[in-house]
């Protein structure tokens, strides 16, 4: 496995062969696990994860998993494994790069599109702060060929043909924030990888476009921190989302008076 190229960080070429559609509407969790136990031949079918997880008290058929019990599969398989919060998009390509299996967590709702109706209900609950995360998804890919729009390649388990689905980060990062940018990832690199050293990547050709390249590159040769250097060019990016948010601001008094409607179960259930 090659993890880093010009253009791409990580191997989603490669951990699509893993993907599979999970078997129930709420064992993502199990689903994503088990892909990334597969990669380090561990071997189970689906059923079988699925009922070790829930023997477990992991996994709770109609409840789906909570995010601290993801990883807990894997440790049973000696599969070393971290956990972490508020994370960075430089975080998950640090991970990435160094071969290691990364599960976020997300709401599906941002993610996919299911129709204007949904979609803006969807919108309205995130503005509203009724959002949590939903999903469980791997993370195989952040693929950098156009420096205007990064992609970010995942196997989701739970649409037909998720294996590589790509989503502009924009609106990854709008569906990952409702976890609190949660993800897990395992400590070792999965077998066979060819890792270079994270320092080799041109962060120049994507880390946030326009002036966030320069603020990336500027603070890179200052501080020769990756991390620090790819949020300073995140910048741009955030100055994007507070655009939106401005935007926002003009359907703010529409969101007020829907707030005690939407805050009606009975009212969420017709949208």
């Amino acid at each position: 496995m090659d993890y880093m190229d010009d253009t791409m960080i990580g191997d989603p070429v490669d951990q699509s062969s893993y993907w599979e559609m999970q078997t129930e509407p709420d064992n993502c969790a199990v689903a994503a696990e088990l892909s990334i136990m597969r990669q380090f031949d561990v071997d189970l079918t689906q059923d079988q994860a699925n009922y070790i997880s829930a023997e477990n008290g992991w996994y709770h058929p109609g409840g789906g998993t909570s995010p601290d019990d993801i990883g807990n599969m894997m440790d049973l398989y000696n599969i070393p494994n971290h956990t972490c919060v508020e994370a960075s998009v430089a975080d998950l390509a640090s991970e990435l790069q160094q071969g290691h299996g990364v599960i976020v967590g997300v709401n599906s709702g941002d993610l996919w599109d299911q129709g204007p109706l949904e979609n803006l209900s969807n919108f309205l609950r995130d503005e509203l702060g009724i959002a949590p995360a939903n999903h469980a998804v791997v993370v195989t890919g952040i693929d950098t060929s156009d420096p205007l729009n990064p992609m970010v390649i995942l196997n989701d388990s739970g649409v037909e043909n998720g294996a590589g689905a790509k989503y502009p980060l924009d609106q990854f990062l709008d569906a990952w924030e409702n976890s609190d940018c949660y993800y897990t990832a395992t400590d070792a690199p999965m077998p066979r990888n060819n890792m270079e050293d994270i320092g080799d990547i041109d962060f120049s050709k994507w880390i946030g476009a326009g002036a966030g390249i320069g603020a990336g590159i500027g603070t890179l040769l200052s501080t020769n921190d990756i991390s620090t250097a790819f949020n300073a060019g995140m910048v741009t990016a955030q100055a994007v989302g507070e655009t939106a948010e401005a935007i926002g601001e003009a359907v703010g008094a529409a969101a007020n008076f829907l707030e005690g409607y939407f805050s009606d179960p009975n009212n969420i259930a017709l949208i």
